[in-house]
Order: C-alpha cells, then structure tokens, then sequence
C-alpha cells in the first residue's frame, strides 16, 4: 500500500491519467466520418458490368463461363440480377448463348468478303500469321460429284486434302480440297502444311486461278469436328462450297470449308439487275 505513497508511480499513474484523458478527448473531437450513400440500381448495374467483365478477361476468347452459381456468389449478387446482366452483355455482343452448351465469350468477328484469295491470303491481308495442320492427304478416285466439279472422268485419280488452318495459333476452319492428279504431275501436297494452295499452282504449275463458284450455307459442328475447331459441340458454323477455276476457265479445285460462326461473317456487295426502258416503264 505504500507504494501508492511513493512520489514516482503516483507520478506515473498520473501520466498515464493524462495520456488515457487526452486521447479520450483527441477521439471526441475526431467523430466517426458517415457511410457512404448506398449505390443507385444504375450504378449497381455498372458496378456488376465491371465485375463480369473483369471475370471475362481472365476466362479469354472462346471459354465457357462459370455456372451461374458460381458467378452469383463471386459477385455478391442475387441470379436473376445476374441473369439481367448477362443478357445485357450477350445483346452487346460480349458473350455468347449455345443451345445445350453454355455461355461463352464471344471473340473477334471478321467479315470475309467474297474475294476469291487463299486462306493464307486472307490473314496476312489482316496482319495475322496463317498456318496449317495437314489432317490427311489421300490419293482416291474419284466419285460423281468430285468427277463433274473437276470436270475428269469419274474414278480418275484426285487428292483429296483435309487441313486445319489456324491464325495466329487459333483453329479458325477445316478444309477439303479435291484436286485432280493428271494436271498436277509432281504435286507434292504434304507442302501445304506451310505453303498456299493458290501460290503453289501459280508457281509451280503456271496455273492462275480467277474466279469460283460458291454456296454458303448454315450449319453445326459435329463431336469430332467440335474438338478441332475448339468449340462446344454442335456449334453454329459456315460451310461453304466452292468450285475454282482458271484463267482459261478450267476447273482447278473443287472444295468445302467449314468456318466457325463466332469468327467468321460473309459479306456480300449485290447491286439491283440491269432492267431495259421497256420493263421499268410497266
């Protein structure tokens, strides 16, 4: 009890008083700064846009997103409300809806014009590296359809050629090409994993290609071809159809591609027919 008496800790606890007063004081005369006002709903929306699309970015062209679920409680929202903002995303664009699939991101579209280039052709005009996986190389005869699109007797002997092509490391289309052996002697095909069809004939076989016929129609990929396109499973596509000829108006090629959907848009440049005086004046 005498050290209660004792000038030194009196002194002490008497600092300390002063310390604990003074902060006692320092936190009244600094009050507590308000919460901030709750986000408005348009707000709310723009901050679960930011939200999903920083997800989107880490997910990458082409990738499935999450299931809803998962998305909901990432993002601290209710599903209906996430529901709402990835239908906003899919009417811009951002995201895809496949049937019995999911929703994906969507990727770059490129509109293809109706030129008749090669696929090398057409990437490098788009500053993109094209290249090719050789899927088969067979040599066959032909049947009737192949035979009267290469205008050769039916059962002659043609290649067919199925490649992957890829831009910038990317698989963006299969294709099929029949070309006929005779006007081709010492082709060499297996030099289209790193060359273009189009280029080889100008070059090795004087051959210059000038126009094509082609059909586009719509259509889905199948399981196998899912897996080399690197897309869900009965995916929308392209197919196109097309008979090349050359300058002296021989066909060179007959052939059909099947382009991804997500990456590929045909554009077409149609004018109105020429019509005589005496029709337009009906």
């Amino acid at each position: 009890m005498q050290a209660y008496g004792c000038p030194e800790y009196t002194s002490r606890v008497h600092k300390a008083d002063q310390v604990v007063y003074i902060l006692g004081i320092a936190m009244k005369a600094r009050p507590a700064s308000p919460p901030p006002p709750p986000l408005d709903r348009a707000q709310k929306r723009q901050q679960l846009k930011r939200g999903l699309q920083a997800i989107l970015q880490q997910i990458g062209d082409g990738m499935r997103l999450p299931p809803e679920r998962e998305l909901a409680e990432r993002l601290g929202v209710a599903r209906e409300t996430l529901r709402r903002a990835l239908r906003d995303l899919q009417a811009d664009g951002v995201l895809q809806r496949r049937q019995g699939a999911g929703t994906f991101v969507a990727g770059q579209s490129w509109v293809k014009p109706l030129l008749l280039r090669s696929f090398t052709e057409d990437m490098r005009e788009r500053g993109l590296v094209a290249s090719s996986m050789l899927l088969s190389i067979r040599t066959l005869r032909a049947d009737a359809k192949v035979a009267t699109k290469l205008k050769a007797v039916p059962g002659s002997l043609v290649f067919e050629l199925r490649r992957l092509r890829l831009a910038n490391g990317e698989p963006m289309a299969l294709e099929q090409a029949y070309l006929s052996v005779e006007r081709l002697p010492g082709f060499d095909p297996a030099c289209l994993a790193t060359q273009s069809l189009y280029e080889m004939l100008a070059r090795d076989h004087g051959i210059q290609v000038r126009n094509a016929a082609q059909e586009i129609q719509a259509t889905v990929v199948t399981e196998d071809e899912a897996r080399l396109l690197d897309v869900a499973p009965f995916s929308p596509a392209l197919l196109v159809e097309r008979q090349v000829f050359s300058t002296d108006s021989e066909p060179v090629e007959f052939g059909k591609s099947l382009y991804r959907a997500d990456r590929y848009r045909f554009e077409v440049n149609v004018g109105r027919a020429a019509v005589g005086d005496e029709a337009l004046s009906r």
